[in-house]
């Protein structure tokens, strides 16, 4: 597990991200000095308004810039053998009240996973059938990917992102008739993404 300092985190994810000081300071409406003394530690009690600004621009939990969550980057991250949770529902990046478990599926995957319970209307006539979305804990992703994502701390949907600039395009993953969300400039603040999508298992219960 990594013990990275905050500092150094900014540090990574601003470098990972392909921003500079000047890129990162204009999403967080502070200048590239500021930047770089977060980068440096010598800003110990940061604004809370700046310090979701800079969670959501690095693409991190707050709580991790909190030093209350620790920062677990990709290639760090170890093999879970353990059970996965599923979820019926989940909201904002509060994974609480889980509905069940299951045996991991991919355990030669690395990374955490979760899943969560959806409906699949071509499976009705099964009355005992579940089907559950799995997905790879994660708060970034690449355009296209499907994703377990919430919107103003609402329901987390499953649905296909894209993001361009400043706007966020949230597509429904079976009907491309759907209108699709759009989100633009401050709004864009009110997405999180939970994780990627990595399959579909549908056990048989009780």
């Amino acid at each position: 597990m990594s013990s990275m300092e905050v500092k150094d985190i900014i540090r990574k994810r601003r470098l990972d991200l392909g921003l500079s000081y000047a890129e990162l300071g204009k999403i967080c409406d502070v200048d590239k000095t500021t930047v770089r003394k977060w980068e440096l530690g010598l800003i110990e009690n940061m604004r809370r308004d700046k310090m979701v600004l800079l969670a959501n621009a690095i693409e991190v939990s707050p709580l991790v810039l909190l030093g209350v969550e620790e920062y677990v980057p990709d290639d760090e991250q170890m093999p879970s053998n353990g059970k996965v949770k599923i979820y019926q529902e989940l909201y904002a990046n509060k994974f609480e009240n889980e509905l069940t478990e299951i045996d991991n599926p991919y355990p030669n995957k690395n990374g955490q996973f979760f899943g969560l319970e959806v409906q699949d209307e071509q499976l009705n006539f099964l009355k005992n059938l579940k089907v559950y979305a799995l997905f790879k804990k994660q708060n970034t992703a690449k355009n296209g990917e499907v994703v377990a994502v919430t919107v103003n701390s609402e329901k987390a949907v499953i649905k296909r992102y894209y993001k361009f600039d400043d706007v966020i395009v949230l597509r429904d993953t079976t009907n491309e008739e759907c209108e699709p969300i759009t989100l633009v400039g401050d709004q864009v603040k009110g997405i999180c993404i939970l994780g990627k999508f990595v399959g579909v298992i549908s056990p048989f219960m009780d």
